[in-house]
């Protein structure tokens, strides 16, 4: 990472906010943030050009606490909006909220201390559905339990669960700066920027502790990124960052190939089934659409015959993959 004008402060948690166009969601964000328990803080809100209320916002935030810092940029999207927050952080320690979710009020704490009590590299905690109006999800509760230390092979097993059992987002974690050199978010993609960031910085962990308590709040938002706001192109740049992630994993643990694999078909399917239902209801396909969802089937197709003797695929989806 390049180097900023702070020391870097021990203890010091800088939480980095990317905002763009969610002038309702906001301010109950922020307040999740400044109302925290770990008060040693800085809150860095990004405002990525913004055209509706959230700069002014953001303005009004920094003038009550002075641990809201705001930068106002030309829109750039949501990686170079955080790496602009990474390059002003000061903080020993580095967290991300999306700026249409909110947090628990003991989050920072619950997740510092467990950090300090491990000395693990990266701390990571659960969290919650909460529909568009705040309201939480209780059809899907997460299950409380003791914390867990797991080891870097551990992390990189659970980023191939189906689903997930780490989830492949920044938002619920907190990272050492002391291993952030070097590493920042592809600026350009549009979609799983976070998939090949938590690839960089896993690769550079000797542990991580799991802290089960919902903390994060994470809402569902009708044409969000992660919930069907994705056009074709940006469905297939996800492809390239997770066979990154797959070829990656498995050059340090040869022996995940077969869970890496199988999630990196799995999560690719059910995007190209996105990219179909989109094209199908469009009228008329560009180029680039139908070129993308060309390279999908490639893909899809390419990677099944790898994986034709897969035990970890069940035996019906790996000839399905074959016919995509």
């Amino acid at each position: 990472m390049e180097k900023n004008d702070y020391d870097l402060k021990d203890g010091v948690l800088s939480i980095i906010v990317p905002i763009y166009n969610v002038e309702k969601y906001l301010a109950q964000c922020i307040e999740s943030l400044i109302n925290q328990t770990y008060r040693d803080i800085e809150i860095i809100l990004v405002d990525d050009g913004s055209p509706d209320r959230c700069p002014g916002i953001c303005d009004g935030y920094a003038k009550k606490d002075q641990r809201v810092k705001v930068i106002h940029q030309k829109n750039a999207g949501v990686s170079a909006a955080r790496n602009t927050g990474l390059r002003m952080a000061a903080g020993a320690y580095i967290g991300f909220v999306d700026p249409d979710d909110w947090v628990r009020p003991d989050m920072y704490a619950g997740m510092i201390a467990a950090l300090e009590q491990t000395q693990a590299d990266m701390a990571i905690c659960g969290y919650e559905y909460c529909q568009e109006n705040g309201i939480i999800d209780g059809t899907r509760p997460y299950s409380c339990r003791s914390n867990e230390t797991v080891s870097q092979k551990e992390v990189m097993r659970r980023f191939s669960d189906i689903p997930p059992t780490v989830r492949l987002v920044v938002w619920n974690k907190v990272f050492r700066r002391s291993l952030l050199e070097g590493i920042w978010f592809r600026e350009g993609l549009h979609a799983s920027e976070d998939v090949l960031f938590l690839t960089d910085y896993a690769e550079k962990i000797r542990s991580a502790v799991v802290v089960h308590q919902p903390y994060c709040c994470n809402r569902i938002r009708k044409g969000s990124a992660t919930h069907g706001g994705l056009d074709v192109q940006s469905l297939w740049a996800s492809f390239e960052a997770h066979e990154a992630m797959f070829s990656r994993i498995t050059a340090i643990h040869p022996d995940l190939r077969p869970c890496s694999q199988a999630f990196l078909l799995d999560v690719c399917m059910l995007k190209y089934n996105e990219a179909k239902r989109k094209t199908a209801e469009a009228k008329r396909l560009t180029k680039q659409e139908e070129n993308a969802l060309r390279r999908m089937r490639r893909f899809i197709r390419h990677h099944g015959r790898s994986a034709l003797l897969n035990r970890h695929i069940y035996w019906k989806t790996r000839i399905a993959y074959l016919f995509a």
